[in-house]
C-alpha cells in the first residue's frame, strides 16, 4: 500500500513492446515483499502435479504401463524448453509484467485439464495428457525466468523470499497432497486445490510486483543478449553446468513412483524386507526430506558474501557433488536410503538455484537480465528433458530384478 518504495527503479516498463531493464541502485536496503513467494508457489504447485500426481493420472486414465503416457509427461519439459526463450517470439509486444500474468494463466489452464476433462467428464483420451503437460510446461517456461527478472528491482531481501516459493509449492503437493491421498482423499481434489490458488497468486502479483509505468526502459531480447554474449556467457558457464546436472536429477525423480510401485506398501528397510509403509505416506516422507534439502540450501547464498568468484565456484562444486551423490544413492532401490538421497540431491538443486539467482542480480548487465535468466532456465530444461525422458531407462538400471514389493511389472 502507498507509494512504491522503488521510485523510478520501480518503473519497470511500459505496457508495449520490449521489457523490463531497470536500475538496482539502492535495492540492497529495500524491505522484503514476502508475499511475492505466493505466485512462485502457485506455479510450482502446478509443476508438482507433474511430479507427484502423474502416477494417479496415469492409472485413472487406464494408461498403466503405457509408454505413450510417459512420453506425454516429457512434454512438460518440451513446453518449458520451447518457451524459455520462445516467449520473445510469441509475445513480442507484451511487457515482462504481462508475460508473467499470461504464464500463470497457461499454468492455471493446464492444472484444470485433469479435474475437468478426466475426472469430471470421464474422458480417457491420452491426448489430454499431452495437452495437460504441454500447458504446464509452457506456463512454467515463460514464468520462471521472467518472474525472477521482474522482481529483481525489489532487492535481494525480496528475492531471498521469492526463491523459497518453488520448494514450498512442490512441498504442498508432494507432502500434504500425498498425505491426503494416503488417507483416502481423491486425487482430483489436489488438482482442484492447486487451481484455486491461481486467482490468489495473480492478485498478489498485481498488487506487489513492480508495475509497468513511467519511462520505458529497454530490456534486450534473447537474440540481442546473445550478440552481447561475450560480456556474460563465459562467467555463466559454471552456472549452466550445475543447472544442467541438478535438473537432470530433479526431473528424474518421478521414477521413484515406478521403483516403489506396489500399492500394497513400500518395504521401508530394504527391498527384501517385509515391513511395509503406506505408499503415499512414504512419498510424503521422501518429499519432506526433499523440501528441507531444497529450502535450507537456498538460504545459504543469502547469508554469505559470495561476491568472490572463488566462493561462487566452491558452492557450485558442492551443488554438483551433492546432486550426483543423491542420484547415486537412489540406485540402491532402498526406501530408507532414498529418503536421505532426496535431501542430498535437492540440497544441490536449491544451492545452485540461489547462487545463480544472486549472481545474476549482482553481476549481469540489467539489460540482459531477462534473457540470461531465461537461458539459464532453458539449460536446466535440457537436463530435465533428458531426466524425464530417461525415467524408464534409469528404472531398468535401478531395478535389475523384480522384488515382492518393488520394481514390479505393470499389469
Amino acid at each position: 500500500p502507498g507509494a512504491d518504495p522503488l521510485g523510478a527503479a520501480g518503473a519497470a516498463e511500459a505496457g508495449g513492446c520490449n521489457g523490463d531493464a531497470r536500475s538496482l541502485l539502492g535495492s540492497e536496503g529495500l524491505p522484503p515483499r514476502r508475499m511475492l513467494l505466493v505466485p512462485f508457489c502457485a506455479v510450482f504447485q502446478g509443476y508438482a502435479c507433474y511430479v507427484s500426481m502423474q502416477h494417479f493420472l496415469k492409472h485413472d486414465m487406464g494408461a498403466d504401463g503405457s509408454h505413450v503416457f510417459t512420453q506425454a509427461a516429457v512434454f512438460m519439459h518440451y513446453g518449458k524448453l520451447a518457451m524459455r526463450v520462445g516467449h520473445d517470439l510469441v509475445l513480442p509486444c507484451c511487457s515482462s509484467w504481462m508475460r508473467v500474468n499470461i504464464a500463470m494463466a497457461l499454468t492455471f489452464l493446464g492444472v484444470l485439464v485433469p479435474p475437468v476433462f478426466v475426472y469430471g467428464l470421464g474422458i480417457k483420451w491420452l491426448g489430454l495428457a499431452f495437452i495437460h503437460f504441454s500447458l504446464l510446461g509452457a506456463g512454467v517456461g515463460i514464468f520462471e525466468g521472467v518472474y525472477l527478472s521482474v522482481i529483481s528491482p525489489l532487492g535481494p531481501a525480496t528475492k531471498s523470499w521469492a526463491v523459497m516459493g518453488p520448494p514450498l509449492g512442490m512441498a504442498t503437493v508432494n507432502i500434504l497432497g500425498l498425505i491426503c491421498t494416503s488417507v483416502g482423499v481423491p486425487p482430483v481434489l489436489i488438482y482442484i486445490y492447486c487451481a484455486c490458488c491461481f486467482p490468489v497468486a495473480i492478485a498478489v502479483f498485481l498488487k506487489q510486483a513492480p508495475r509497468p509505468s513511467g519511462v520505458v526502459h529497454t530490456s534486450a531480447n534473447f537474440l540481442a543478449a546473445i550478440r552481447n554474449g561475450r560480456s556474460w556467457i563465459p562467467v555463466m558457464l559454471p552456472f549452466f553446468a550445475a543447472k544442467l546436472v541438478g535438473s537432470f536429477v530433479m526431473d528424474n525423480t518421478p521414477g521413484w513412483f515406478y521403483v516403489f510401485n506396489d500399492r500394497t506398501g513400500v518395504p521401508f528397510w530394504g527391498p527384501n524386507t517385509e515391513w511395509l509403509i503406506d505408499q503415499d505416506l512414504y512419498f510424503a516422507i521422501v518429499n519432506v526430506s526433499v523440501f528441507f534439502g531444497d529450502t535450507l540450501s537456498r538460504r545459504v547464498p543469502y547469508v554469505l558474501d559470495i561476491s568472490a568468484r572463488r566462493r561462487q565456484l566452491i558452492l557450485l562444486l558442492i551443488a554438483l557433488v551433492t546432486s550426483c551423490l543423491g542420484f547415486y544413492m537412489e540406485s540402491f532401490a532402498s526406501a530408507v536410503l532414498t529418503v536421505v538421497a532426496g535431501f542430498v540431491a535437492f540440497w544441490g538443486n536449491g544451492l545452485n538455484y540461489a547462487v545463480a539467482a544472486k549472481f545474476i542480480d549482482q553481476s549481469i548487465p540489467q539489460e540482459n537480465s531477462r534473457a540470461v535468466y531465461s537461458l539459464w532456465c532453458m539449460v536446466g530444461d535440457l537436463g530435465g528433458v533428458f531426466g524425464a525422458g530417461l525415467i524408464d531407462v534409469v528404472n531398468r538400471v535401478f531395478c535389475p530384478r523384480i522384488y515382492a514389493h518393488e520394481c514390479r511389472p505393470h499389469s
